[in-house]
């Protein structure tokens, strides 16, 4: 399983989604988008499938929460 945060948005698919992290359950390229723009299909723990863009994701380790906003503060 390939897990991925999504670190930012460039398009306002990807805004709700920041913070999250998700499992990728697919290429999303020229063949599959108009804009031809190549990335991921990600799939949220909710079942939301949304595309992103290669430079919207970073990779997320297995011990990174899934949920977006119920994550645990830093603490200093």
């Amino acid at each position: 399983m390939h897990r991925v945060r999504v670190v930012r948005s460039f398009y306002d698919q990807s805004e709700p989604f920041v913070g999250r992290v998700g499992e990728v359950i697919g290429h999303w390229g020229a063949d599959n988008n108009q804009e031809g723009r190549d990335g991921f299909m990600v799939q949220f723990e909710d079942g939301t499938v949304v595309g992103f863009s290669e430079n919207e994701v970073e990779d997320a380790s297995e011990d990174q929460p899934v949920a977006g906003g119920g994550e645990a503060a830093e603490t200093v």
